[in-house]
């Protein structure tokens, strides 16, 4: 039996050269799965991230409108104070002018009658 070593040679290239094939595949293969759970992982935490960024913002508008709704509030009391001590302010200037206004009204009675001559004088 003549053993061909050309066709032996070429059987054991395909042979090295299908194993290589097959674990370069395989090892990429391995080498996506793994991309993609880092991927995933990468893709995950970004989601996080963004949000409890959201959130954190979410909450710290709702304290600057808590804080601004507290300040119209306030402004809100003090105008209404201001308003009623105005109206008590216009309340006692009224009171105050009509008393004057009958004080007034009374000299002008004595100063009338002073200035009258005397029936007969």
């Amino acid at each position: 039996m003549v053993i061909d070593w050309q066709i032996v040679s070429f059987i054991v290239a395909g042979v090295i050269n299908l194993a290589a094939i097959f674990g370069a595949y395989y090892g990429l293969k391995a080498d996506n799965a793994s991309l993609g759970a880092k991927l995933e992982l990468g893709l995950l935490t970004e989601r996080t991230a963004r949000q409890t960024d959201q959130t954190a913002l979410r909450s710290e508008a709702l304290l600057k409108f808590q804080a601004a709704e507290l300040s119209i509030r306030d402004l809100g009391a003090r105008v209404a104070t201001l308003e009623t001590g105005q109206d008590e302010w216009t309340k006692n200037l009224r009171e105050r002018t009509h008393d004057l206004s009958k004080q007034v009204q009374v000299l002008v009675l004595k100063v009338d009658r002073l200035e009258r001559p005397a029936p007969g004088a």
